[in-house]
């Protein structure tokens, strides 16, 4: 299996765990059981409680120690492991991939609170890839309308984009992101700060899709068919829409690729600084928050599980940047401007100049 099969073959495994959440979580990634704090990681057995094999998988649990906290026994007891049962949380009944009896696994763990660290993990990453998804997707398309804009245009747009587009890139997208978020109210509504995140992040990493879309759109530009089009009379608008933009489309999937990892670490950074998603919402870096200090790091490492996530992710997603970015994918242009042309309505007896 080639590592561009292995990326694909992650990146639908997250996907599918994260868009699912409801059913890959074991429990509300909310609720808190303060008997259980700190509690570590429990395995998984095939073994019945009286030594034999056992095709039904047993939860390894073990119990409090009386009056401490934290800290739990040696002892332990099996409880069955039960698939596709129905479990009842703040927000109604879920149907979960898997759960026991009176009670939920904890497969990776708790937090401080009682927190099952996995149903965080689920829920908070797919809040993290969403804002990921959706800054990568707004400033890759903001970045392409300056970059069709600048390139067709020429002339006194042409240099007055590209200048904003230069004092955007010599700024530090992260500062810039920090002071663009220390001016808006600390206090707003969870729903308002991932709002914000997103927002904040589309406005900061447009401008270098701009400028090397922009490139591409003059590239385009100097096509036979181009020339054919502008020699009979058709408008900028008209060339734009027909020819320029399914030629710069692959360019734009490439520079969306590029995005995404830097918007999800992005707004890891900002929920860990406590600017961005904020309790009672979930990401993976309201997560790592509590991870601040190197004692809970080496008592807890199971809390650091976040990064386990993302080292796969990163590097799945830059594997296919890599790739779209390569000669192998020329062909993708071709697709995209077919696919494109498809989805257009046909001009019949009309002159191409009315455009």
């Amino acid at each position: 299996m080639t590592m561009l099969r292995v990326a694909v073959v992650i990146l639908a495994f997250l996907s599918t765990v994260l868009v699912f959440a409801d059913f890959f979580a074991t429990s509300d990634p909310a609720a808190i059981n303060a008997s259980t704090p700190y509690l570590p990681p429990e395995s998984i057995r095939f073994t019945s409680p009286m030594g034999h094999f056992h095709l039904r998988p047993y939860l390894v649990r073990r119990q409090p120690a009386p009056g401490q906290f934290a800290v739990y026994s040696k002892d332990f007891v099996l409880v069955p492991l039960r698939f596709l049962v129905t479990t009842g949380d703040m927000d109604g009944a879920h149907l979960r991939f898997c759960g026991i009896d009176n009670g939920s696994p904890h497969f990776l763990g708790t937090d401080g609170f009682g927190r099952d660290v996995w149903s965080r993990l689920v829920y908070g990453g797919r809040t993290t890839l969403a804002i990921g998804l959706a800054a990568a997707s707004a400033a890759t398309l903001l970045g392409m309308i300056v970059g069709l804009v600048a390139g067709s245009a020429g002339g006194v747009a042409d240099t007055l984009l590209m200048r904003l587009v230069e004092v955007m890139i010599s700024i530090p997208w992260f500062y810039l992101l920090l002071a663009m978020r220390a001016l808006l109210p600390l206090r707003v509504s969870p729903w308002w700060a991932v709002v914000a995140t997103t927002a904040l992040m589309a406005c900061v990493g447009w401008a270098r899709p701009a400028r090397i879309l922009r490139g591409a759109t003059l590239a385009a530009r100097q096509h036979a068919y181009v020339t054919m089009a502008r020699a009979t009379g058709a408008s900028l608008w008209h060339i734009a829409r027909w020819h320029t933009l399914p030629d710069i489309a692959p360019q734009a999937i490439t520079q969306f690729t590029v995005l995404l990892p830097q918007f999800v670490a992005g707004e890891i950074a900002l929920s860990y600084f406590g600017l961005g998603v904020t309790e009672p919402l979930v990401s993976w870096g309201v997560m790592l928050t509590a991870a601040r200090h190197l004692s809970t790091i080496v008592e807890y490492p199971w809390l650091m599980s976040p990064i386990w996530a993302l080292i796969p992710f990163f590097f799945s997603v830059h594997l296919l940047a890599d790739r779209a970015s390569s000669r192998r994918w020329l062909t993708l242009s071709v697709f995209v401007r077919h696919s494109y042309k498809s989805f257009l309505p046909k001009a019949q007896g009309e002159n191409p100049a009315r455009f």
